[in-house]
């Protein structure tokens, strides 16, 4: 079973972010035999839409399993393979927390769908196999939705291709939030740190992973 990586940034301020976060990324990569993409080129605005390229790699290049990663995903030395044993999709439901299935669903009216929301996920962190690649169906061309970027739009597709979400545990996608809603230490308990939610402050952001690279390394993590 061929698996790859992928992550992707745009512009110097996430190019720098990616710098501190890639050599963590790529060594995840080494000690479970995948292969690594970062796409740092946009094909869509908002530029977050790049990512629905995925089913694009899986076909030319032959993967079965695609993980994603944002830019500002830092991993932990310990990290075991989060794609190991998915059937089809995997990510972390945010809306079990935050407030997002009425927008979606209200995104999806607007397009002339109907859902029952079941999870939001976020879009952070995700594992997919190549049976599920319905969910990266694009908006109609040159209409683009900004309720969340991509994030909202990929949930809608879910729900319209009807499939079971496979939950990724919060350690996995320790966002801020998630870290103090379930009790979790970062530094201790998360094997992936998200900073979602933190690209009002490029430079701010930076300091902050700086910090906790080394915070993880005095943990040996």
């Amino acid at each position: 079973m061929k698996k790859v990586v992928v992550t992707q940034a745009f512009g110097d301020d996430w190019l720098e972010v990616l710098k501190l976060t890639k050599p963590r990324m790529e060594e995840y990569c080494r000690r479970h035999e995948q292969d690594f993409i970062s796409i740092e080129k946009p094909l869509a605005h908002p530029v977050q839409y790049s990512k629905l390229i995925i089913p694009h790699l899986m076909t030319t290049k032959g993967y079965d399993v695609v993980t994603f990663l944002d830019a500002d995903v830092l991993v932990a030395l310990d990290c075991p393979d989060i794609s190991k044993d998915v059937e089809k999709f995997c990510a972390f439901d945010e809306g079990a927390y935050l407030d997002r299935k009425p927008g979606m669903t209200a995104l999806a009216k607007a397009f002339g769908y109907k859902i029952e929301p079941r999870f939001y996920v976020n879009t952070g962190v995700f594992v997919v196999t190549k049976s599920v690649a319905g969910i990266f169906a694009q908006p109609p061309i040159g209409l683009f939705p900004n309720h969340f970027a991509e994030q909202t739009w990929m949930n809608i597709m879910a729900h319209l291709c009807d499939l079971d979400l496979q939950e990724l545990d919060p350690s996995f996608n320790c966002m801020t939030s998630v870290e103090e809603h379930f009790g979790l230490n970062r530094y201790m308990d998360a094997q992936m740190i998200h900073y979602a939610g933190q690209s009002n402050d490029m430079a701010k952001l930076r300091s902050q992973i700086e910090a906790d690279i080394k915070k993880l390394e005095e943990e040996i993590r």
